[in-house]
């Protein structure tokens, strides 16, 4: 009986490691685009040189197809984030087939105020969520976009809002 609990509380102290470690991340730092994230579970940080030589990242979880995040830095100008949200949702309704608009919530990541908002699409057969986190940085603007498969990425939004909570610029 003591052999069973034994070996029961060893494999529970076990499991509740490896979910542990999975869910600290691995730091990633940026330095050319000057930004750090932490990235959680099976995503992976992914470098090569766009068709210009530009050195380039992008993040893969498991699999390209199955999700993908890319990050870009732009001025927002005039514009106000509101004014952006709402451009990227028609754009998104005219160039995506069988758009279907998710939701727009605000967000928050350390510092940074911002929104998040996802939606669904299709390409021939394959589904689609993007899921989009706009973080404000005074007159800079990082979008966080996040692709993949219907019913992965949108699966794991807990690991996704973590990695936009911890996205970080560098100043």
């Amino acid at each position: 009986m003591n052999r069973k609990r034994l070996t029961l509380m060893v494999c529970l102290m076990m499991a509740c490691s490896a979910v542990s470690s999975a869910q600290s991340g691995t730091p990633y730092e940026d330095t050319i685009n000057k930004f750090k994230i932490t990235l959680l579970g099976d995503w992976r940080a992914v470098a090569y040189n766009d068709a210009v030589g530009r050195p380039k990242t992008d993040f893969i979880y498991r699999d390209r197809s199955e999700g993908l995040l890319k990050i870009v830095r732009e001025n927002l100008g005039s514009r106000t984030l509101g004014d952006i949200t709402q451009d990227e949702e028609q754009n998104m309704r005219v160039s995506h087939p069988n758009f279907e608009m998710g939701g727009v919530e605000q967000f928050a990541a350390g510092t940074l105020q911002g929104k998040r908002m996802s939606y669904f699409y299709t390409e021939g057969s394959r589904k689609f969520t993007v899921t989009d986190y706009f973080l404000q940085d005074g007159s800079q603007l990082w979008v966080l976009r996040f692709t993949g498969r219907r019913g992965v990425v949108d699966q794991i939004r807990n690991v996704t809002d973590e990695m936009a909570r911890s996205f970080r610029p560098n100043q």
